[in-house]
This record gives structure tokens, sequence and C-alpha cells, in this order.
């Protein structure tokens, strides 16, 4: 099986590594990016690691692959188009290991994800906090179901591939994560420890109960998210580590353009034609709208 990785960030470094435990006479597998190098370093549990996975020039790369991972941020998508073409046939199965939503049918056949990967990319290492888990929706899959089995029997890998019926609810219920915790830490430019404020904690309560109304009452999928879903998520933040940051916070810090376009205007635009009052996510939105502005 061949297995190409679009993107050697915090998420496509994460799936590189353990997936190069796979038998290597029955996955082949090809990390990609804009840059090339002979490897890249992981810190983990206060320990840097080298890995020795050869990272390719994404635009040179000409193979066709079975199953594709793009782990890429959102708004490289459009600029892939043609580059996923090239690099998949027909059958390929092609994974979005994105944040976010509204991106289903930029390629054609993509299969969405849920991902629970948190690290960040630093200059000269990547920094993996926690977490190695991606969801996929419950179907029959020609590649993805023996890569899944393959996972399942290593004793080396150490990565979640799985597949849920309830995939719908779930991607809501991580669009809502990400809504809560990446609003905060970015419009705030701090990491975790924000949740030591009690006004912070507020703040954070009430974008989540608003974004939890928004998609209970406009939502297409039949999802209904429960009433207990803001302690539950506020359960997660609180415990990750303090220093450690979300995609739109490092994206702010650094001065790029954020993923907020698929996360929190994602579900601000599912109330468009609705008079559903939102302050606290109608702010996000707009200050988020004017950073890009930029």
């Amino acid at each position: 099986m061949k297995i190409g990785i679009i993107g050697a960030g915090a998420v496509g470094s994460i799936i590189a590594r353990e997936f190069s435990k796979l038998p290597a006479d029955k996955v082949q597998l090809t990390l990609m990016a804009r840059t090339p190098r002979d490897g890249f370093t992981i810190l983990e549990d206060g320990v840097k690691t080298y890995h020795e996975i050869q990272v390719h020039d994404v635009n040179k790369v000409s193979e066709r692959f079975d199953v594709v991972f793009v782990a890429t941020k959102t708004p490289a998508l459009e600029m892939l188009k043609d580059t996923v073409d090239n690099i998949t046939r027909k059958d390929s199965e092609i994974i979005y290991a994105l944040n976010g939503m509204g991106y289903d049918s930029v390629f054609e056949g993509g299969i969405p994800s849920v991902v629970y990967i948190s690290g960040q990319q630093h200059d000269d290492y990547i920094e993996h906090f926690v977490n190695q888990k991606i969801i996929l929706p419950e179907t029959d899959y020609t590649y993805i179901d023996e890569l899944i089995a393959m996972i399942n029997v290593s004793q080396q890998v150490n990565f979640e591939l799985l597949k849920s019926s309830d995939f719908n609810k779930i991607r809501y219920e991580k669009l809502l994560i990400n809504v809560g915790i990446n609003s905060v830490t970015a419009l705030s430019k701090n990491t975790s420890k924000i949740f030591e404020d009690d006004k912070m904690v507020q703040l954070t309560r009430q974008l989540l109960e608003e974004a939890i109304t928004v998609v209970n009452k406009y939502n297409s999928d039949g999802v209904q998210i429960g009433d207990d879903f803001t302690d539950t998520a506020m359960d997660m933040y609180y415990s990750y580590p303090r220093d450690m940051g979300t995609s739109m916070y490092y994206d702010v810090m650094a001065n790029r353009t954020t993923e907020f376009e698929h996360i929190q205007q994602f579900i601000f635009n599912m109330k468009e034609d609705g008079d559903l009052h939102t302050p606290v996510l109608d702010m996000v939105v707009t200050l988020f709208a004017g950073y890009e502005k930029q």
C-alpha cells in the first residue's frame, strides 16, 4: 500500500512517525511538504528525538498513492488541488486531516475526519502535546480498512485510526472544542493558562453555549449536542498542559493567516438567515475578520 502525507507539521509528522513503524514490505510511506529535508525532530515528554523520515518536495512527487492524508492548514487547500490530482487515482482515498468544516468538496471523493493531535511546529522541531487519533465516517473503504487492520495488529504503532457511526456528532463536537479554545487563546495571545482566570472561563463558557445553540438549531445533519457538552469541553481544556497553545494561537503569534473561516466563521454562517442572539460569537468572528485584513 502506498500512503502519502501532505504536510510535515504537527499533525503530518506524528502520522508519519507512527506509520513508519508499519511493515516496510506492506507499506510505502511518502511524507511531503513545501520544503524538503532529511528528517524531523519531535519533542515529546521533555525529550527531543530525531526521526530519519525524508520529507519530499510536494511539487516534485509524481507517484500516485492509495491513501493520501492532507495534513496542512485549511487556507492551503485550494492551492493543493492540482498537486492532489497529480498524486491520486480515481480509487485513491483522500483524508482531510484538518481542523474545521466546510471544505469537503475541495477534492473529489475527499473523506472528512476528526483529528485529535495537539502539537506545535517550531523552527527546528515539532512539539507534541497530547493525542494521536483520527476518526473517520463509518463506511467501507478499499484501502483505509486494510490500513486500520494493519495498525490494530501492530505492537509498535501508537496511533488510533477509527471509524464511527456517530461521526457527524463527533465532528461537530470537535468543531465546538476548537471554537472555544482556539478563539480565546488566539485573541488573548495566551496559552491554556488563561483557564486559571475565572472571567476567561466565564467568557469561554458563554461562547461555547452560543455556538452549541447555533449548531443544534441550524445544522443539516440531524445532530443534537447535549446540554452537558460545555462542561465536557471545559474539563478537556482544564486537562491540557498550561503552556499548550492552539493552532490559531500559534498562527496569530506568528502573524499568519488563521483557519477561522472554517471554524468560527463556519458556525456563524450557519445562522446567517436567523435572528439568534450570539453576542460573544459575533464579536469573536468580527475580531478574527479584522485580524485577517492585515
